[in-house]
């Protein structure tokens, strides 16, 4: 009867041990495992670049505005002309500036007469002086005349001095008015191409002045050099360098890339959309063509993308491999031999040791700081590497401390990279999957 008890018990006890295995082997074998996407560190050479847009633009070109007020009376230009240094651009009517020219002669002239009567006067009275002083030194003359005489020669040599400033001035009124009837005909001052014209006979041309702005009435640039104007973002300015080297891409000309140079670095920022959500700080860079088109056209828009680093057999990875992870202390100090974070727990043996972990674990929340790093896939699982990188260009970064060549490292998807955590089961998904996808 024992003998049978003890069999029955054995058969129950080794039901139950079964059992458990499977259980044990269903629980292992349900271990939720991610799929993601890889590829392998690659040594390559790494160009980094500053990418911008702007406008073409005809690296000297001259802005034509009138210096006087008066109508246009004359165009004899058209946009799109081939004109030479001292062409006539713009006639302006004279009628006016030619009265101001008559006006201001009249004036000088009977100024420069009655100078000329002063100067007489000058002349007679200092002769009639000197000769008192003489008959005043021989006592032949009272002291009343000799007086008298002095004092009428002092007399008429300021005024002759006097009517010399006025005669001066009325020149330069004469000249002024001269000059600005000659800018009644407006000239080119470079050789080169009319390349925009906003300017019709009978408006008229407003005067540039130093307090008013006046109109651009038309422009000329000299097309055999171009350069484009773009503006770069103030956190990348400081990578810019004069005379480093840009690829010029231009809307209108399909597959073709145009090599440049930047020439010109602003050092005054632009501010744009102030106020408001769109707020940008820019600079101000100019990048000249070093080959000439003679399709290119002012105003065409192109994009820029300049040269500012260069590193060769880099080590690499793809740009979207690189997270971010908050870590604290002592998780960064806790490196497995092959670089990845190990987890760790802490067990509570007494009210004591509790309590210390506890405030363990509030100081390290509070120094914990977010660390660049990848995943890398050892063993099937993800393991969190920090790494310090370097130039990027817009598909690959340098890493110059964490990874080694050919470590397989997770670049997707986008939403796993954000969500995995460091020791994460993890099987790479096939291209074919991907692709079907």
């Amino acid at each position: 009867m024992n003998l049978k008890k003890n069999k029955k018990l054995l058969m129950i006890l080794g039901g139950i041990v079964v059992v458990a295995i499977i259980v044990g082997n269903m629980v292992s074998s349900g271990e939720k495992t991610t799929k993601v996407n890889t590829e392998l560190v690659e040594v390559i050479d790494i160009i980094e670049e500053v990418s911008a847009s702007g406008y073409v633009h005809p690296q000297t070109r001259v802005n034509i505005t009138s210096e006087v007020t008066a109508e246009i009376i004359e165009i004899p230009v058209v946009d799109g002309q081939r004109i030479v240094k001292g062409e006539l651009l713009v006639l302006l009517d004279t009628v006016q500036l030619q009265k101001d020219v008559d006006q201001y002669l009249y004036s000088l002239n009977e100024i420069e007469s009655r100078m000329e009567g002063s100067r007489a006067t000058y002349k007679q009275a200092e002769e009639e002086y000197e000769r008192q002083r003489q008959l005043f030194e021989r006592d032949l003359t009272s002291e009343t005349a000799f007086k008298n005489a002095e004092y009428a020669y002092l007399n008429s040599k300021y005024s002759f001095e006097a009517m010399m400033s006025q005669t001066k001035q009325a020149r330069a009124r004469y000249e002024k008015a001269m000059d600005n009837l000659s800018k009644t005909r407006i000239l080119a001052p470079i050789d080169g191409t009319i390349t925009y014209v906003d300017a019709e006979v009978g408006e008229i041309a407003p005067a540039q002045t130093a307090f008013t702005q006046g109109k651009t009435l038309m422009t000329i640039s000299d097309m055999s050099s171009f350069e484009v104007e773009v503006d770069v973002d103030e956190t990348e300015i400081i990578k810019i360098a004069l005379g480093q080297e840009a690829k010029i891409e231009i809307d209108a000309f399909i597959d073709t890339v145009f090599a440049g140079e930047v020439i010109e670095i602003g050092n005054t920022a632009v501010m744009s959309g102030v106020g408001t959500q769109d707020q940008a700080t820019n600079f101000k860079v100019k990048v000249l063509f070093k080959e000439t088109n003679a399709l290119i056209r002012p105003g065409m828009s192109a994009t820029v993308d300049i040269v500012t680093n260069e590193v060769e057999n880099a080590l690499s990875v793809p740009y979207g491999a690189i997270v971010m992870r908050s870590l604290d202390a002592d998780s960064l100090a806790r490196a497995d031999d092959s670089g990845g974070l190990v987890s760790a727990a802490h067990a509570a043996t007494s009210d004591d040791t509790l309590e210390t972990e506890e405030k363990s674990v509030k100081k390290n929340k509070k120094e914990k700081k977010e660390v660049k790093g990848v995943f890398v896939v050892k063993e099937g699982r993800a393991r969190f590497v920090p790494v310090e990188t370097g130039i990027a260009d817009q598909k690959s970064i340098e890493v110059v401390i964490g990874v080694n060549e050919s470590d397989t490292v997770i670049v997707g998807p986008f939403r796993t990279l954000r969500s995995i955590k460091n020791g994460d089961r993890v099987e790479t998904e096939k291209k074919e999957e991907k692709d079907q996808d």
